[in-house]
């Protein structure tokens, strides 16, 4: 050690040698007293005593464990530094033996100081007449690192009255696991644990005697010691550790020499910490979390490389898609299971940007929403029949995405297969303002980013924007009954249920559950399954919900940028995500769909779905929530309305065509012209092969290509329709 140069097993200055002040002589007489010290600390502890809460590691490492306890990822702690407390017994048993060996032999013993130890040094250093040797123990080492100040025989005395102090409040084991936390082990590297991951990348409680006896002599010189900079110092010291074990019996002098020639890997500063899912652990430390915490969160690794891996193995056969994300929520209590936010989180432009917390236009994952809505309204049921056909309101014309229209076709055929304009109707007879607030109260907070008046009808096809995390959490609340959820990425202290609001009824979320089951998802046969899809408008962006009993899953695929692509199709880029998750999740007994209460059987009129009336020829049974009244027939509403009693009746009979008849046709040239022809010349929306030609009594020439086609005529007001099938070769 150079002159003036301290270490806190010393006792002293050697800048001091020569010399014994009167301080060191008052110590030594304090401590050489021996019983009399131990009266003495008592009547002082009052002013040196230890308070308990300087016992927390308030400048510990931030440390994210797993659902299963396992460590995800640490960060520094409020003083720049790796700090990682862990309990005595979960350090390896060499690193005990070989830092009480080298530190204090008899810590097991004394209470606090060790007068053998003081006698010596205090015989030796005046033989010598100068400071030659220490007596600090574990415990004064302790309380120096609880307390720092510059050294000097008045702060080894206050060390010294508040070692006692610490040995009266703390058992032994105690004392040497704060110990063995508080250490300095080079640089900013703090405590037995974070030495252990950080040289050597494993937790403390699988070092070997090799490991453990190096790091047990780096408190003496921490910084001449530190093995990645100096490994021929911290390698001459671990040869005096060994000594020490073996002189105190614990290893055989053979053993000695064998290890002390072991090679050890020691690896570059910081390579050991665990610094895995910074997306989610980010998310988890919303809200705040106390520095040095040990955040539990709720995330399954097994989830989260089933959706990673599902992500890449999509994604990457995708022309110009350069990213997804996706999300998962036990519908229970909120939890998120897994959250990948970017497939590429070393890249520099985008690579922290969490894709499952950015807004983006949801295309059509919102419709579901609205038709709860309108049940809950007591506007529609399962089978009531919604137009589809060509709409134009104001300046807003929506499309259906394959082009085509299909006249009147139920409201649940409306929503599993996507159709546009059934919506923008249903949303305009609800009023987009109420709509929007069921929305805002389901949990798509995104969508307050613009005002209602802006968004108006469009609100039906995602023209506002919602993020992934709360979409799948909204849709979660579907799976829970209609109660809303937040989604949860820590552990609750408590067990209490999660209280919820209700945003719809359990009637009309059951009704919606069955209409999104209505087919299978591709690619997941067998498996139950409520599933959505989403393509933004320019196709920006593909999404898929669904969820079943147990978890909703949520996928979003694009790019960052917000460039397009072709690719970007909800059925073709999401869907594979979450066929492949459940494909990998779910063998041959796969959960089944949530439980649809709140319904009841009722009576239908075949023609319009809404509930039958006196007037209704034809009744079918159908599903309606409890506790709402169903809106009644329109045309028996007609009917029973007085005003309306001077008019014709309305016909009750399906409308019908001259032209064309079932068949087959023979086209001389390729082509066939065709004339449409309502009998008895009414009014009527005519549909060729889903294509939409306007409201008329006939149209004259209509041109039909070699193939099948279907013609389908329609009453505007009623919703009655005729529909023909015939071959042209």
């Amino acid at each position: 050690m150079k002159a003036g140069q301290w270490n806190i097993f010393s006792g002293g200055n050697a800048g001091h040698a020569g010399r014994i002040g009167p301080w060191l002589a008052a110590w030594m007489l304090l401590v050489g007293a021996g019983p009399c010290l131990r009266s003495i600390g008592k009547l002082v502890q009052r002013y040196y005593a230890v308070p308990p809460a300087m016992f927390a590691y308030t400048e510990a490492s931030t440390r994210y464990v797993d659902c299963h306890g396992r460590l995800l990822r640490m960060e520094l702690g409020p003083g720049e530094q790796w700090q990682v407390p862990i309990a005595l017994e979960q350090v390896s048993p060499w690193v005990v033996a070989s830092v009480v060996a080298v530190e204090d032999k008899r810590f097991w013993s004394h209470g606090g100081v060790d007068v053998v130890a003081v006698g010596r040094a205090a015989l030796g250093n005046l033989t010598a007449g100068r400071i030659v040797s220490g007596a600090s123990t574990i415990s004064m080492q302790l309380a120096r690192l609880l307390y720092p100040e510059k050294r000097g025989w008045g702060a080894k005395l206050r060390q010294t009255l508040r070692a006692l102090s610490i040995e009266r409040q703390l058992g032994k084991s105690a004392i040497l696991e704060q110990y063995l936390n508080r250490a300095p082990m080079g640089g900013n590297i703090v405590g037995i644990e974070a030495a252990a991951r950080i040289y050597f990348g494993k937790s403390a409680a699988g070092l070997s005697l090799a490991e453990s006896s190096l790091l047990a002599g780096l408190p003496q010189r921490p910084a001449a010691l530190r093995p990645d900079r100096h490994k021929k110092r911290a390698l001459r010291r671990r040869r005096i550790v060994l000594a020490r074990l073996r002189e105190q019996g614990a290893i055989t002098a053979e053993r000695e020499h064998r290890v002390a020639g072991q090679f050890v890997a020691i690896r570059r500063t910081g390579s050991g910490m665990p610094r895995r899912e910074p997306l989610y652990c980010a998310a988890a430390s919303r809200g705040g979390i106390a520095p040095g915490s040990v955040v539990s969160t709720r995330l399954d690794p097994w989830w989260q490389d089933a959706v990673r891996t599902a992500l890449h193995a999509t994604v990457d056969h995708l022309p110009g898609v350069e990213d997804g994300a996706a999300v998962i929520i036990e519908n229970t209590d909120g939890a998120v299971r897994a959250m990948v936010g970017t497939l590429d989180i070393d890249d520099p432009t985008a690579g922290w940007v969490n894709a499952a917390t950015c807004p983006r236009s949801p295309g059509s994952t919102l419709k579901p929403f609205i038709y709860a809505t309108g049940i809950d309204a007591g506007r529609i049921v399962p089978q009531t029949r919604l137009l589809d056909a060509p709409l134009t309101q104001s300046d807003y014309r929506p499309k259906n995405f394959d082009g085509r229209y299909r006249g009147y076709v139920t409201a649940r055929e409306a929503l599993a297969c996507s159709l546009n304009t059934p919506v923008v109707r249903l949303l305009d007879t609800l009023g987009y303002a109420y709509v929007y607030n069921k929305m805002l109260a389901s949990g798509l907070r995104g969508l307050a980013a613009r005002k209602v008046e802006d968004l108006r009808l469009s609100l039906a096809l995602g023209s506002g924007e919602v993020t992934l995390l709360e979409l799948t959490a909204a849709y979660a609340g579907l799976a829970r009954g209609g109660r809303l959820v937040a989604p949860r990425f820590r552990q609750r202290l408590d067990r209490v249920p999660v209280a919820a609001d209700r945003v719809f009824s359990v009637g009309a979320v059951s009704l919606v559950t069955k209409m999104l089951s209505t087919y299978e998802l591709p690619g997941a046969p067998g498996i139950p399954l409520a599933w959505k899809t989403g393509t933004s408008n320019g196709q920006k962006d593909a999404w898929c919900l669904a969820y079943n009993r147990d978890i909703t899953i949520g996928v979003w695929i694009g790019n960052k940028t917000g460039r397009a692509s072709p690719d970007l199709v909800g059925i073709r880029a999401a869907v594979p995500v979450v066929a492949a998750i459940l494909a990998e999740a779910y063998g041959r007994d796969p959960p089944p769909l949530p439980e649809t209460p709140g319904i009841r059987r009722v009576s239908l009129c075949a023609v319009t779905g809404l509930a039958a009336g006196p007037h209704c020829r034809r009744t079918v049974s159908g599903w309606a929530p409890e506790g709402i009244p169903l809106r009644l027939c329109c045309r028996c509403r007609r009917m029973q309305d007085s005003s309306a009693a001077m008019h014709a009746p309305v016909s009750l009979e399906p409308p019908a065509m001259e032209s064309p008849r079932p068949g087959t046709y023979r086209a001389a040239s390729g082509t066939l012209h065709l004339p449409l022809i309502a009998a008895g010349n009414e009014a009527l929306m005519w549909f060729v092969d889903g294509r939409y030609l306007g409201c008329a009594a006939r149209h004259n020439r209509v041109e039909f290509s070699v193939g099948k086609h279907d013609v389908v005529c329609v009453r505007e007001n009623t919703g009655e329709s005729r529909r023909i099938e015939f071959t042209v070769r």
